[in-house]
């Protein structure tokens, strides 16, 4: 069952129950007003002229003043009168049954008799019929008239309700058939655009629905998912790519050094010493290589919970490792207390690649690394050449080496490093110039407040 057919379905059920109960409340309020016409008429009746019942030895007669006449009848058994009497005129439905208990009575209409008026409805003489039974002190009064007209009304309107019941629950199905097609059509395009792209793979395409609503607003969510999966892809495949570039190089150098080798004829012992050492180099290249590549494959995990730390005090440490690392390189701190909220040991990483960077450019001689924290910001200072003008925007792409890092050990990739991790952590990174000669590295990540 479609989702559309099933809308449909629960929409034609809704205003077929709904039609259904107006159409009960709308019958039973309808005859509940026809019956208490026919109570308010059988209420008059007790206005009529009164009626002389006098109890005879042979006969009793039954005197109607006005022009009701006079009736008379044989005698039921002593102390026991049943006469039905029906009344012509305005009323001519009413017939008025007396029970006589003793040898006369008169009555003379409401005002003599007592008790509450109690109403029903029976069968009399084949005809549904309403009675009103009153009781007096002589005798019990039944007035009597017909329900064939109310049953009829009744019977009539019921057939005309379900008539409309049923109408109006195929109108209401025609009409949800209709409107669920068009309120479902922005669901239908996105459902189709979704399956396609599933089927080609084009993470390029979008599904360009837009407005306020909630599919409107799903579809705009969906494009920018397509929109991140597109950029993540794209990503995945230059890292791939880059990779497997700067690989391919140390790769044929360590083949042909290994082949060396293998020769045990082929080399003199101080030129297979050298070789030796060849590779050694490279197989350490390699290693910072994979360890890069692993880091920045990594991405933006969401398994690592976020905390609060020191960030001077992380800062300080990895001043500490770096320094032994680059023993002809000073390095001189200014770090003011600071809380930071991130994965510490993403931003050691970053911190590191910083100062390696800045080892790397230091002179040999009189080198020196100056590196502050204050508010959330790491800033590494060294006095190097600095940063030429065209290779600003691009030191922080992966695998980017200027023309004058190209001679230096490296592949690129550590201070892509450092940008995607101030990224994950919703910080920046940038460089500039220095007044007086060197480059200028700033982290800024978030303080914690």
């Amino acid at each position: 069952m479609s989702f559309r057919f099933r809308l449909t379905l629960l929409a034609a059920s809704a205003v077929a129950v709904a039609i259904v109960g107006t159409s009960i409340a709308v019958y039973y309020t309808d005859r509940a007003q026809l019956v208490s016409e026919v109570d308010k008429e059988l209420r008059a009746s007790l206005n009529l002229p009164a009626i002389q019942v006098a109890v005879k030895k042979r006969a009793v007669r039954i005197p109607i003043a006005n022009a009701y006449g006079n009736q008379t009848i044989t005698p039921k058994p002593p102390g026991l009168l049943l006469k039905q009497i029906v009344l012509p005129g305005s009323l001519k439905a009413v017939s008025v049954s007396v029970a006589v208990r003793g040898r006369s009575v008169r009555l003379t209409g409401s005002p003599r008799l007592t008790g509450p008026p109690h109403f029903f409805n029976t069968v009399v003489g084949g005809v549904h019929s309403r009675v009103l039974t009153l009781a007096s002190p002589a005798a019990n009064v039944r007035i009597t008239t017909s329900l064939v007209d109310v049953d009829r009304n009744l019977s009539r309107l019921r057939w005309l309700l379900v008539f409309i019941s049923i109408g109006g629950a195929g109108v209401a199905a025609i009409l949800g058939l209709f409107v669920s097609g068009r309120a479902l059509a922005p669901l239908r395009r996105l459902t189709e655009t979704t399956e396609r792209i599933v089927d080609t793979g084009d993470l390029s395409e979008r599904t360009g629905l837009r407005g306020r609503d909630e599919i409107s607003r799903l579809s705009v969510r969906l494009d920018e998912l397509l929109s991140s999966l597109e950029s993540s892809l794209a990503a995945q495949r230059q890292l791939v790519a880059d990779a497997s570039h700067e690989l391919r190089t140390p790769i044929a150098t360590l083949r042909a050094n290994v082949e060396l080798l293998a020769d045990a004829g082929a080399l003199a012992d101080d030129e297979r010493a050298e070789v030796l050492h060849d590779v050694r180099d490279e197989l350490e290249a390699m290693t910072t290589l994979v360890g890069e590549l692993v880091e920045l494959a990594r991405g933006e995990e969401a398994d690592v919970a976020l905390a609060e730390f020191r960030l001077d005090e992380v800062v300080h440490g990895v001043v500490e490792r770096a320094a032994r690392r680059w023993p002809s390189v000073e390095f001189r701190m200014d770090l003011q207390p600071c809380t930071v909220v991130g994965v510490p040991q993403r931003v050691e990483r970053a911190v590191s690649n910083l100062l390696d960077n800045a080892g790397k450019w230091s002179p040999e001689d009189g080198a020196v690394v100056e590196v502050s924290v204050r508010d959330g910001v790491v800033e590494v200072r060294d006095h190097g050449p600095g940063v030429d003008e065209e290779d600003a925007p691009l030191v922080f792409n992966r695998f980017y080496r200027s023309a004058a890092a190209r001679a230096l050990p490296g592949a690129g990739l550590g201070l892509a490093i450092v940008k995607q991790i101030a990224d994950a952590h919703g910080g920046s990174v940038n460089v500039e110039n220095a007044a007086d000669g060197g480059a200028v590295l700033r982290l800024q990540l978030s303080p914690s407040r």
